[in-house]
């Protein structure tokens, strides 16, 4: 503060020109620490590597050591040089990790404190390393069995694109020029490509800003649940994104059970793991219920539009035989099933709808631009 005061009392021209290099200064640490931040890979990375150093005897600070030293993770070396010194220093391994900016989430911090209390640390870590590397599989397989689709409907729009805003006023050039009367559907393609020349840059904003106000918006966690519901209750979409959000929790909540967790403390930490707000709120009355006596197995079927049947069978049964933990493994086998044969219905559904979409709107623009060309034929021909 007194530092702050005396420059504003007394600025100076070599004061006022060191400012802007300060402020440079202040940019680049902060692209600098954005830079060595871990990404969600490396920390999968790096917990599986610790699992297998520290299993075979080699001790944390060690492991965490030997880590800094591998090429594959040159550029989180500061990083990770940083947790082994907290380490070393006396400070838990999971305490630590809470430090780091946020790249450890909150419930692999919590998983990480009851294994190093329970002296299980490896097989913790190893646990943890694997549900990250599944859950990080099923996001892969999902985004490349959309990509065809997308890359389908990306081209198909630039195909259509090209013909009204390039080829269709050619035509219109060519027919106007030989008196050619147009037919009503051609006079319509003439309209629509004279619309999109004009008013390109609307289709352009809408697509850019779309994910921007979605964004925005999702930061109202009143709007931010009317979404996620819209969501969940659109056909195909819908059932694939719910399992996906339950898949999420039951991951989270079977681990933190057999991590000794209860109940309701694994239900108040997996709720965290949900990114659906529908889901999240879901979850928070579960762990209300259950909290104030109730029975999961009741509270899941009263919440069928987040449960689907099989589930909650699985729940109650779970519950009745003491074996919840078991039944929450069986759940996450089912999902995982569940989700590839959503998935692949939802491809099957949407690849063709696109192609046929894609060639009936090319069959439009083309019978536009050739219909008028037989009258000029007939008329020549005449």
């Amino acid at each position: 503060m007194r530092t702050t005061a005396k420059k504003s009392l007394a600025p100076t021209l070599l004061g006022e020109s060191l400012r802007p290099k300060a402020g440079k200064a202040a940019a680049w640490t902060l692209n600098a620490r954005h830079a060595n931040r871990l990404t969600p890979k490396d920390v999968t990375v790096i917990l599986r590597n610790l699992a297998t150093l520290t299993s075979n005897g080699v001790s944390l600070p060690k492991a965490i050591g030997a880590l800094a030293e591998e090429k594959s993770l040159e550029k989180r070396r500061d990083t990770l040089k940083q947790l082994r010194n907290r380490v070393e220093s006396g400070d838990s391994f999971s305490h630590a990790l809470g430090q780091l900016d946020g790249a450890f989430d909150r419930v692999t911090v919590s998983q990480i404190r009851v294994g190093e209390r329970a002296g299980t640390l490896p097989d913790t870590l190893l646990q943890v390393a694997e549900q990250r590397e599944k859950a990080g599989k099923i996001k892969e397989n999902v985004v490349k069995k959309l990509a065809y689709p997308i890359v389908l409907a990306t081209v198909g729009a630039a195909v259509v694109t090209f013909l009204l805003c390039y080829v269709v006023p050619v035509f219109e050039k060519t027919y106007a020029s030989a008196n050619v009367p147009l037919p009503a559907i051609t006079q319509v393609m003439i309209a629509v490509g004279s619309v999109a020349q004009s008013y390109w840059w609307i289709a352009l904003l809408t697509m850019v800003g779309t994910p921007v106000v979605l964004h925005r918006l999702r930061q109202n966690d009143a709007l931010a649940k009317r979404i996620d519901t819209f969501l969940l209750r659109l056909p195909l979409i819908g059932p694939m994104l719910r399992d996906m959000a339950l898949l999420q929790l039951m991951e989270v909540l079977g681990s933190l059970m057999e991590a000794g967790f209860t109940l309701a403390e694994s239900l108040e930490e997996a709720g965290d793991s949900v990114r659906n707000r529908a889901m999240k709120d879901g979850v928070a009355a579960l762990r209300r219920a259950v909290q104030q006596g109730e029975r999961f197995s009741r509270e899941v079927e009263r919440h069928a539009e987040l449960f689907p049947p099989m589930v909650s069978q699985l729940v109650i049964v779970g519950e009745q035989t003491g074996r919840l933990t078991k039944s929450t493994r069986e759940i996450r086998n089912l999902l995982e099933d569940e989700i590839a044969r959503k998935t692949d219905l939802a491809i099957g559904v949407i690849e063709p709808t696109l192609t046929i979409s894609m060639a009936a709107a090319v069959a439009v623009i083309l019978l536009a631009i050739y219909l008028p060309m037989f009258d000029m034929i007939n008329t020549v021909g005449a």
